[in-house]
């Protein structure tokens, strides 16, 4: 053998050569499931340990030192508990079957490695390490090979320690760090891979064209649907061509001087083009333009978005022509009736139109102009004008005379009118009045009354949940339905611990919160439409769960509970220090002995009090015999 740093340099290349072999051989994995792919980085990892194991700096017989915790603590961080765990275990194996003198902490190295590995991995959530992930797990991987040499027996040690600790356990620091980036590295090549192979598979299945021009309007990317549009055979024919090689010569000119506008000014513009091809057809195109720009920021290209709205513009003359008529038949209507020209003169008008403005009657008059009159409206009073805003208010309704509208508009006097605006085949418009005040305000009591009545009937004033009628009601309807589809139905009780200590302690302001955050937290565990949460009273909550079974509801009312405790709301009056809740769960079940909603009702009270004897803040699911127990008790909160 060679010196310690030789050999434990040596170590580093086997280290470096697996890691190589993992980067360039793990592509074919991914086919496979998650759990294969860890178990197999596991497997590769732990024959490097082993391999390391078996080309060791040798310190005394028996006494051996080695990266090892570097491939392991590498698996379980990347590869998850799976791989750090087969790697632990391989690794193990093979330093128990070796046997001598320094087995045992041989194993206490490994083991630490593997949980420094796995506790990382966990210690990310889900999220992709940085460096300075890596540089901790370099630290912890080369604080845990001491904890290996820290078990050898103390004539060991002392010899050991001076030798070995700093230099091996550098190494491994600088091992785990170099081999961590490398395989973080590996990791954002991967990603950066798979994100454009994302953005290539939208552009080329996107429906609308895209495609990237330089600065003399050659094509240097194209999608399938430019190509389409452009009647060419691919995408690829359209590279380093231009307009003018697949349109009419005055249709590619009229492109060019669109893009050079565009590269002129610097900035993007949206236009509608007309588009004629080489067969004779026609459309129109909605066309984004934006500036390419390199990484200096200088303009080297064109970027073009083409959306073909040829359907859409034939819609749309479509609907200007069945507006036009519909327009002619209104004169027959029996409302107040106005038609105005093109230039806003008066053409015709009924009595009853006039009858509707008595404020400026004797002006609205045919031959009068529709601005004069709105002028006049304005400074008698007669409607609600936005004051300072006359001459915008009027523009703004002489423009709509010219589109298809309905509006409807408050005099002064407290009437309402709904106003229908349609053009007229001339360009002119015609609109029908129709005096709707009683309408308004019978809608509006209407809705005020039904607003209150809603409020008070089904919603806490407080907590804005249901009321204890409405749940009621619901529990009553749920159970029905589940009784006659033969599903089940659970039922949740829910009660504040020590409500009356933190009352009595805050006072009842803090109480009144206290109850809004926790009905927030059941309100959110009420995710589906059919769920209903209400306030059962005073600090007693409930929640219905249909077509759920007793263990579905077990974890909705853990999740609830956990929610409350994440408040963390103080309460010095409960043992927990914090506020927390009592839930009861009672179920349903298709197929079960006959019980009626209130069976249901009294198992999710039993199970509350069960809950609540047996320490608070916890969940209990109702069992029999806590029939006799609730009998005898209280439920004092």
């Amino acid at each position: 053998m060679g010196s310690p740093w030789s050999e434990l340099l040596a170590n580093l290349a086997v280290v470096a050569m697996f890691v190589s072999v993992w980067i360039h051989t793990h592509v074919w994995l991914d086919r496979w499931a998650p759990a294969v792919k860890a178990a197999a980085f596991g497997l590769l990892m732990g024959v490097g340990a082993i391999i390391l194991m078996l080309t060791p700096m040798q310190l005394q017989p028996g006494v051996l030192a080695d990266l090892r915790a570097t491939m392991i603590a590498v698996a379980g961080f990347f590869g998850g508990p799976v791989a750090g765990i087969v790697a632990g275990i391989m690794a193990g194996a093979f330093r128990t079957f070796e046997g001598g003198i320094g087995a045992f902490a041989g194993a206490v190295g490994i083991a630490a490695a593997m949980l420094v590995g796995i506790a990382g991995n966990l210690a990310l959530r889900g999220r992709r390490p940085t460096m300075i992930d890596i540089m901790i797990l370099g630290a912890a991987a080369a604080a845990a090979s001491l904890l290996g040499l820290s078990v050898l027996p103390r004539d060991v040690l002392q010899m050991v320690l001076p030798k070995v600790a700093l230099p091996s356990s550098l190494l491994i620091f600088v091992s785990v760090v170099l081999s961590g980036l490398t395989l973080y590295q590996e990791r954002r090549r991967l990603e950066a891979l798979q994100s454009r192979r994302i953005y290539k598979a939208v552009v080329e299945t996107l429906p609308d064209c895209l495609n990237v021009k330089d600065l003399d309007g050659r094509f240097i990317a194209a999608n399938p649907a430019t190509a389409a549009l452009m009647h060419a055979p691919d995408a690829k024919a359209l590279i380093g061509k231009t307009d003018f090689d697949f349109y009419p010569r005055e249709t590619a000119r009229g492109f060019r001087e669109d893009e050079l506008a565009v590269l002129a000014s610097g900035a993007s513009s949206t236009i509608e083009q007309r588009v004629h091809h080489e067969d004779g057809t026609d459309g129109w195109l909605a066309t984004l333009k934006a500036p390419f720009r390199d990484r200096s920021g200088a303009v080297v290209g064109l970027i073009t978005h083409n959306r073909d709205i040829t359907v859409r513009k034939q819609l749309e003359t479509e609907l200007a022509e069945s507006q036009a008529r519909l327009g002619d038949a209104l004169t027959h209507m029996a409302d107040g009736l106005v038609m105005f020209d093109p230039d806003g003169k008066m053409v015709l008008c009924n009595a009853r139109y006039s009858a509707m403005f008595p404020k400026t009657a004797e002006l609205r008059v045919p031959g009068a102009d529709y601005r004069d009159i709105l002028r006049a409206s304005a400074a008698r009073g007669e409607g609600t004008t936005p004051p300072g805003a006359v001459e915008e208010w009027i523009a703004g309704i002489m423009a709509a005379q010219k589109l298809v509208s309905h509006r409807q508009i408050r005099l002064a006097d407290g009437r309402w009118l709904d106003v229908r605006t349609r053009p007229t085949g001339d360009g002119g418009s015609l609109s029908v009045f129709s005096d709707i005040t009683e309408t308004k305000q019978v809608e509006a009591e209407l809705m005020a009354a039904n607003e209150k009545l809603n409020l008070l009937a089904h919603r806490d004033g407080l907590t804005e949940l249901l009321t204890r009628r409405a749940f009621d009601e619901a529990l009553a309807r749920e159970f029905a339905r589940a009784s006659r589809n033969a599903m089940p139905l659970s039922l949740l009780i829910i009660d504040v611990d020590w409500f009356k200590r933190f009352n009595d302690h805050y006072g009842h302001p803090a109480g009144d919160e206290c109850l809004r955050a926790v009905s927030r937290c059941i309100e959110a565990a009420a995710r589906r439409p059919a769920d209903a949460a209400a306030r059962y009273g005073g600090e007693e909550f409930a929640l219905i769960l249909p077509e759920t079974n007793a263990r579905g509801a077990f974890v909705i009312a853990e999740k609830l509970r956990s929610k409350v405790r994440d408040l963390a709301v103080a309460h010095a009056g409960s043992e927990k220090g914090i506020v927390t809740v009592s839930i009861g769960v009672g179920t349903f079940e298709a197929g079960a002995a006959a019980m009626e909603s209130a069976d249901l009702l009294r198992r999710a009270d039993e199970a509350l009090y069960g809950a609540k004897a047996a320490g608070r803040d916890r969940v209990h699911g109702w069992r029999p015999h806590l029939s006799d127990q609730r009998s005898a008790g209280s439920r004092k909160t």
